[in-house]
């Protein structure tokens, strides 16, 4: 699904533009203690997905709290330690395509979007918010990175690393790794390369079309220190770090919004590799 737009308001009272693109990652489903609002019309749906009479689903699953903004007495998702109890493994909502409204419009809450502070902590969680530079700060970064993504090059060419070209690295599932990224390097590679086709298979990168990476120049920095050859993998791991290191720095110098997360997913919420036909 494209990305949505919104807007909400820094310290200084300035606007702050941002898209969103669920990343699927969990993290707002893991991330603190709260109330997440279920509606009476939600519950048979709720219950439906996870195969249970409704009133079986509310009673497991279900707890009654008082909303602080009006002191009525809601219905509300239950949680153990933070963490909602309809989520399975690190990731995977058990009731996603069910899932209440007050899911369905994170981070778009009048609570995150009403307060400078708020909406800063869900961003902290939440990779799926990107926030919009300004121009000057975007070719700023841009530049810099691109001054750092030559001497990364360059360092791997004098490590002697080989690459077989076979593709295995951005097959993630075949590979067993996940491709992660900053989001400034997301930002430079749609800015690079801003059309791709759909994702040959979930998960992995829309650039990588038929065995072949179709934004070399853009590049994330993973991708850049990432090789077969086994004989340079501990080197290039020290040297990816040591390079990750001096990304964030450009981030904080540039003051260009800092995230983190998978690249295939930073890309989708930038539209890249998303179809046209669903786009709005």
């Amino acid at each position: 699904m494209a990305p949505r737009r919104g807007e909400t308001r820094a310290a200084d009272g300035s606007v702050v533009e941002f898209s969103f693109a669920c990343h699927r990652c969990g993290h707002c489903c893991s991330g603190g203690t709260g109330a997440v609002w279920v509606e009476p019309d939600e519950v048979a749906a709720l219950a439906a997905a996870k195969e249970l009479e409704p009133d079986v689903f509310v009673a497991r699953h279900l707890r009654r709290m008082t909303d602080p903004r009006t002191g009525e007495t809601r219905l509300s998702l239950r949680e153990e330690n933070g963490r909602c109890e309809l989520l399975e493994g690190a990731r995977t909502c058990t009731v996603y395509d069910a899932r209440p409204e007050h899911c369905r419009t994170f981070p778009f809450w009048p609570a995150v979007l009403a307060e400078p502070a708020a909406f800063e902590a869900a961003r902290a969680t939440c990779p799926g918010i990107a926030v919009e530079p300004s121009p000057a700060v975007r070719a700023e970064a841009f530049a810099r990175l691109a001054e750092l993504y030559a001497e990364v090059d360059a360092a791997v060419a004098a490590s002697g690393a080989r690459c077989e070209l076979s593709g295995l690295c951005c097959r993630f599932e075949d590979a067993g790794h996940e491709l992660f990224s900053t989001a400034l390097e997301a930002d430079s590679a749609a800015a690079q390369h801003p059309e791709a086709p759909p994702p040959a298979a979930a998960g992995r990168c829309p650039y990588h079309v038929e065995g072949r990476c179709t934004a070399r120049a853009g590049r994330p920095l993973g991708c850049r220190t990432y090789f077969c050859d086994t004989t340079t993998e501990v080197a290039l791991a020290d040297a990816h770090e040591a390079f990750l290191a001096r990304v964030r720095r450009i981030e904080r110098e540039c003051g260009y919004p800092a995230a983190y997360g998978r690249f295939p997913a930073l890309a989708a919420a930038r539209g890249i590799g998303v179809p046209k036909e669903v786009e709005r």
